[in-house]
């Protein structure tokens, strides 16, 4: 139950945090978690608290001295809302996290009656079922031969070679784009596999996309030029495994795609992202690069330039 209105606010993971701004409550956020303040620091609020670390630990002493109305976990948060509840009685605790292809419009919709947003969350939702249905469209009716088969790796600073299925929810943004996962056939259930170069080169995909996941590396401020460098660098690092030898290398089809544009609000960017390096006679006229410009300046009222996707998709 959830005592309405609510006024105040603290959601405990970033793009959660995006989502409530691109419906206009800024002025209910009164805290946020460490993350936000590193990676969307373009998006303002400098001077809020922050009140938890990234999807994880929660400073119960500074929720209590912001005394909000709602606290929002995000669903890798579900193992320990119970505890949190319990230490924070006279608040209610919902997992929620607005974040993913699969349940962002739903929840979107449900955030938009909890916070008297309604108008609000349909405008977002309708500007995204505009892009996404373009997509399904023009793949519909592609055939298997036509598609391009792709490995999608999962970034992360300890390991390589971990690939992205379609159940992961990165996964499923590429999903309907008119290309083929190899790592379907791993049967996974949400999660990442550690795969090894020599399964890699065996598969030959003809795209390889990778997700940036520490935040740092695209987005704001960064040039074509950094992009650049960005991924020959990470071409240069796999050379010893026979990384060159790779159709999609050899044909330049090796994609950098920031986690913000296939998580959060903006997944449909990325969404048009992929379809577009699959199939760009297909998406001749669309521009995620013009869509996320579109998105910041109608949802959030900023122009912030950057790269978030490489090589971009003219």
């Amino acid at each position: 139950n959830i005592p309405l209105p609510v006024e105040h606010i603290i959601p405990t993971d970033y793009r959660t945090t995006e989502a409530l701004l691109a419906l206009g409550a800024r002025d209910m956020v009164v805290g946020v978690d460490t993350a936000f303040h590193q990676r969307m620091a373009e998006f303002g609020l400098e001077d809020v608290p922050e009140a938890s670390v990234h999807a994880g630990e929660v400073n119960y002493e500074e929720i209590l001295l912001l005394k909000p109305d709602l606290i929002i976990l995000p669903v890798s948060g579900a193992s320990y809302a119970d505890e949190v509840a319990k230490k924070l009685p006279t608040i209610p605790v919902i997992v929620m996290s607005a974040t993913t292809r699969q349940d962002g419009i739903p929840e979107l919709k449900i955030l938009g009656q909890i916070l008297g947003k309604e108008v609000q969350a349909n405008e977002l939702i309708n500007w995204t079922n505009k892009y996404s249905g373009i997509v399904e469209e023009r793949t519909r009716d592609l055939k298997d031969s036509d598609k391009p088969t792709f490995y999608y790796e999962y970034m992360s600073e300890s390991s390589k070679w971990q690939a992205i299925p379609p159940t992961n929810p990165a996964g499923m943004v590429v999903e309907g784009c008119g290309g083929r996962n190899l790592a379907a056939d791993l049967l996974l259930n949400g999660s990442v596999a550690q795969v090894d170069a020599e399964w890699v080169l065996s598969k030959n995909p003809d795209f390889i996309f990778m997700d940036l996941m520490k935040g740092f590396d695209s987005g704001p401020g960064k040039t074509e030029a950094d992009m650049k460098s960005l991924l020959a660098g990470y071409i240069d690092d796999r050379a010893s495994e026979g990384f060159g030898n790779l159709t999609a290398v050899q044909n330049n089809h090796v994609c950098l795609i920031d986690r913000d544009m296939v998580t959060g609000p903006r997944w449909v960017i990325g969404h048009v992202c992929f379809a577009k390096w699959l199939h760009p006679d297909l998406f001749e006229d669309l521009s995620p690069e013009d869509m996320n410009k579109e998105y910041l300046k109608e949802f959030h009222e900023i122009d912030v330039p950057g790269i978030w996707a490489y090589p971009v998709p003219k």
